[in-house]
């Protein structure tokens, strides 16, 4: 088994995983029955994800890299025209009417 990553806590380690799995590598979480000892050891020491082959820790990196910069992305607000209310980037729908909303990383959208 060879480690790719670590995780701060169990919830990074299952979206890191799940990011994984949909570009259809197998990963394997260790560590999970020490989370509740957080704290006490350091959290970059306790939770650790690996993968089977080693032709494929290049890629898997290169995912979770990737997925670690799409978090740091913040979105514009956006205003809806249906309802006129404000809502934070990250929305597809407006939280008060459920109107769908534009991309805002699309132009034109």
């Amino acid at each position: 088994m060879i480690e790719v990553a670590t995780a701060g806590n169990m919830v990074e380690a299952m979206l890191m995983a799940d990011e994984l799995k949909s570009h259809g590598i197998k990963v394997f979480v260790s560590g999970g029955y020490l989370s509740g000892a957080i704290g006490e050891l350091p959290a970059d020491s306790v939770l650790r994800l690996y993968i089977n082959s080693e032709a494929h820790v290049d890629r898997a990196k290169a995912i979770l890299t990737a997925f670690d910069e799409a978090k740091q992305v913040q979105l514009p607000k956006r205003w809806c025209s249906h309802c006129e209310e404000w809502l934070e980037g990250q929305f597809e729908h407006c939280w008060q009417c459920g109107n769908a909303m534009p991309d805002p990383l699309k132009p034109n959208s």
